[in-house]
């Protein structure tokens, strides 16, 4: 757990894809369903407690991207 919180510490944006519902991934293909859900079910648990600067985008792909774009230049805007 130290190490991970030590590491994590060290990532300037940690950009946090869940699974939503609808899924918009086909996952029909992978023989671990179940598995996919755990560890969405654990990261989505586990990547708010290490208090790093972390973003949690949804949507379609040119919506992410437009997500982590207004976090980086909020962030850019702060430092000058």
């Amino acid at each position: 757990y130290q190490r991970v919180k030590d590491v994590m510490s060290e990532i300037d944006l940690l950009v946090f894809v869940p699974i939503e519902e609808p899924d918009l991934i086909d996952f029909t293909e992978t023989d671990l369903p179940e598995l996919r859900d755990k560890v969405n079910e654990i990261l989505t648990d586990w990547v708010w407690d290490f208090n790093s600067n972390t973003i949690e985008v949804t949507g379609s792909t040119s919506a992410r991207i437009e997500q982590v774009m207004k976090r980086i230049s909020k962030h850019i805007s702060k430092q000058n």
